[in-house]
């Protein structure tokens, strides 16, 4: 998918189209990640991780969290030691 630089202020920007938007439930002023790989140079933006809504941790926070246990669970054991 291609996508122009437009100027904003000083700044360039890229325009994500309507469907990537909706896709992704993304919203203005929502914080995404951006990385760069040190290897291709290939630029990924990502759909930040919302951690809180209204004071409580969200559902998928909590899912990764607990995906983030299990898997290292053993690991986790052997450090406490």
């Amino acid at each position: 998918m291609k996508r122009k630089l437009v100027q904003t202020g000083s700044s360039l920007a890229v325009t994500l189209p309507a469907e990537v938007v909706e896709d992704f439930g993304l919203k203005k002023g929502q914080d995404v990640d951006l990385t760069v790989h040190p290897t291709t140079g290939a630029i990924v933006i990502r759909a930040g991780v919302k951690y809180f809504d209204d004071g409580k941790v969200t559902k998928r926070f909590r899912e990764l969290a607990e995906n983030v246990r299990v898997r290292y669970d053993k690991a986790f054991e052997e450090l406490a030691k």
